[in-house]
């Protein structure tokens, strides 16, 4: 984007239609409109990225905040309870037990800390993108009040890897409840081990997305827009 972009953006608001903007060059700018534009992008771009990590974080607390219940269920100590749940029930298994509730509890923590804290990242309000960029910082990458860069990154990635240990856990549950189906006749005879495999995606996936959305909208939108700036001329009319 380029400053003949910037004077184009406003053609129509200094009184140019749209042959003007076809059959001449784009009027000029008075510095103060410049900086009326650019204020007015990024404050737009800004608005729009925060809707959307609340969205995207908010689901995947919710997500997490699921976990955390069945967390609960299977550490009340009651077999009944632990494997209650739409989740835990699709791998309920008697005799021998699909896992034990330690494990079931251990692997339910492991899925709601990678989605609430992927969440709690992605919501958590940012910086300024014009301050880093004063700063030289084009990478443009906010961070909360208290937190560094490598912080906020760092919790991403922490959930990450959580968000993966709960996909290969997950994962193991459904090979291990397919199992049983086939060598002992006590079975969950309806168990349909293709139709669970959303599971374990969805447990490394919810912090990819959050972590997705935090990037392509700080880093992009917000960032991009803020850049205009940079293109801004000199220019006072009479």
């Amino acid at each position: 984007m380029s400053s003949a972009a910037l004077r184009s953006r406003t053609g129509r608001a200094d009184g140019g239609g749209a042959d003007d903007d076809a059959s001449g060059p784009a009027p000029i700018l008075d510095t103060d409109a410049q900086e009326a534009l650019v204020n007015e992008l990024e404050a737009d771009a800004r608005r729009q990225a925060t809707v959307w990590r609340r969205v995207f974080g908010s689901l995947s607390i919710a997500w997490g905040i699921y976990f955390v219940n069945s967390a609960a269920h299977a550490a009340s100590g009651d077999v009944t309870i632990a494997w209650s749940g739409a989740i835990h029930a699709e791998f309920y298994h008697h005799d021998p037990p699909t896992m034990s509730t330690a494990s079931l509890t251990l692997l339910d923590l492991c899925a709601a800390s990678a989605a609430i804290g992927a969440g709690v990242a992605a919501i958590a309000p940012a910086r300024g993108a014009r301050a880093r960029l004063d700063a030289g910082d084009d990478d443009c990458l906010a961070s909360i009040p208290g937190w560094t860069r490598r912080a906020r990154t760092g919790a991403f990635a922490v959930s990450t890897a959580l968000g993966f240990a709960a996909c290969v856990g997950w994962a193991w549950t459904i090979a291990r409840t397919r199992e049983l189906k086939l060598t002992s006749g006590a079975a969950r005879v309806d168990f349909d081990a293709f139709r669970m495999t959303w599971l374990p995606v969805a447990c490394v996936a919810a912090p990819g997305v959050c972590w997705h959305v935090y990037q392509s909208l700080e880093r992009g939108t917000v960032v991009e827009a803020a850049r205009l700036r940079r293109y801004m001329y000199n220019h006072k009319r009479a």
